[in-house]
C-alpha cells in the first residue's frame, strides 16, 4: 500500500506547527491567506491526504456531536428522486442492506440524488463537503445511462452492480457467470437435455446479460449437437412475445433458463398445447420468492453490506480518487427450488452451491 504523507510531514515542510497545517487546509480566517496558500501548495507535492474519519472525529470533538454520526453517501441518478428504489422499479435494491451494515458499523447511510434539478458535479460534491461526507456508494444506474462525473479525488468510492462502466471503480455486484453455470447444472440435474435460454427483458446492465449469455453457451458446447437450442434474444415491447412463441415452436425445448419471470409465464400459460403448458420454467432473476419459482437467488442486502465493507476499509486507509487496480468483488447466487403443492404456503429454502 502507499505511504501517505502526514500532517506532520507537511509541517516539518512548512516550518509551522501542525495545527497551523491543519488550519490552512481547512481555510481557517485565523491563518493568513498567504499561509495559507503555501501550506496547501506543499501538502499537495507532498500528496498530502486528510484521513476522513480523523477529521470526522476531529469535527465532532468540535460541534460536540458523536462521531457516529458520521455519513457515507448513497449517490443515485434516476430521473426522479426515489426512482431508484421499489416500487418505482423492480431490480434489486442494494440500499436496505447497506444501511444496516452501516449502522453496525458506526455510520449513518443517506441517500443523495445527483440527478435533482440544476445539480453539477462541482455543487453536488460541494453539498457533501459541507456536510463532512468522503465515502461514497454508487447505487444502480438507470437504463440508458453508465456514467458519472465527479471530482473522484475527494472521495472514496465504490460502486453496487454492473450498470457504472465510467469510471471503473471498486465494486461488488452478483457474479452472473458463476450463477448462469450454477442454474445450467441444476438444469441437467434434474435431467433436462433440450435447456432453452431466453433474455426475457431488457437488460439495464449489458456486462450482465454477457455474462449469463456467455456460461450458457459456454457449457451449451458440452451438450449433444442434436440438444443445443439457438437462444432467444429480447425483442422489444410488443415483439417478444411472438418471438418467443415462434422460437418455442420451432425449437421445442424440454426446459426453460429465462433470465426474469414476469414477460414469460403469461405467455406459456396462454399457449396451446399440454406439453407446452407443463414445460419447467426456471429463473436467472428469482427475486419474487413468493411468485414460486424455482432458480437464483441473490440477496441485494449481501451485496449493499459487502459494498459497506469495502468502503469503510478505504476510509480506514485514506484511499481517494480512481483505483488505478479496480477490485471485483462477485457473489454467486444460489439455487432456490420451486415449493411444492404441500409447501406452497411455507417459506422457501436456498441451497448453496457446492
Amino acid at each position: 500500500m502507499p505511504q501517505f504523507a502526514t500532517l506532520q510531514d507537511v509541517a516539518e515542510k512548512a516550518g509551522v506547527h501542525r495545527s497551523t497545517v491543519s488550519l490552512a487546509m481547512r481555510n481557517h480566517p485565523r491563518i493568513s491567506a498567504d499561509v495559507r496558500k503555501r501550506v496547501q501548495r506543499i501538502a499537495a507535492q507532498l500528496g498530502y491526504r486528510a484521513n476522513p474519519l480523523v477529521t470526522a472525529l476531529m469535527r465532532s470533538r468540535r460541534t460536540k456531536r458523536a462521531a457516529k454520526d458520521v455519513v457515507l453517501a448513497y449517490v443515485t441518478n434516476y430521473p426522479t428522486r426515489y426512482g431508484w428504489r421499489p416500487p418505482h422499479h423492480d431490480r434489486p435494491d442494494y440500499f436496505p442492506g447497506a444501511a444496516r451494515r452501516a449502522e453496525e458499523l458506526g455510520y449513518k447511510l443517506e441517500d443523495f440524488w445527483l440527478g435533482a434539478p440544476g445539480m453539477t458535479a462541482d455543487r453536488f460534491a460541494n453539498i457533501l463537503a459541507s456536510r463532512g461526507i468522503n465515502g461514497l456508494l454508487i447505487g444502480r444506474l438507470p437504463p440508458g445511462k453508465s456514467e458519472i462525473h465527479l471530482p473522484w479525488e475527494r472521495f472514496s468510492a465504490v460502486a453496487l452492480g454492473l450498470t457504472l462502466t465510467n469510471p471503473d471503480l471498486h465494486r461488488v455486484s452478483e457474479d452472473a457467470f458463476a450463477s448462469a453455470i450454477e442454474a445450467v447444472h441444476q438444469c441437467l440435474a434434474k435431467g433436462h437435455r433440450r435447456i432453452g435460454f431466453v433474455m426475457s427483458e431488457p437488460d439495464d446492465s449489458p456486462n450482465m446479460g454477457d455474462r449469463w449469455l456467455g456460461a450458457f453457451l459456454r457449457l451449451q458446447q458440452r451438450f449433444a449437437a442434436e440438444d443445443r437450442i439457438p437462444f432467444c434474444d429480447y425483442r422489444p415491447a410488443g415483439e417478444f412475445g411472438p418471438h418467443f412463441l415462434s422460437w418455442l415452436g420451432t425449437h421445442r425445448p424440454d426446459a426453460i433458463l429465462a433470465t426474469h419471470g414476469d414477460p414469460v409465464v403469461p405467455l406459456l400459460a396462454a399457449a396451446k398445447g399440454r406439453k407446452t403448458r407443463a414445460l419447467p420454467l426456471y429463473l436467472l432473476v428469482n427475486d419474487k420468492l413468493h411468485q414460486g419459482h424455482a432458480g437464483i437467488h441473490l440477496d441485494p442486502g449481501i451485496v449493499g453490506a459487502l459494498a459497506v465493507d469495502m468502503l469503510v476499509g478505504m476510509l480506514h486507509r485514506g484511499e481517494t480518487g480512481l483505483p488505478s487496480e479496480p477490485h471485483h468483488v462477485l457473489v454467486p447466487g444460489c439455487w432456490v427450488e420451486k415449493p411444492r403443492a404441500a409447501q406452497a404456503g411455507r417459506a422457501v429454502s436456498a441451497s448453496p452451491r457446492p
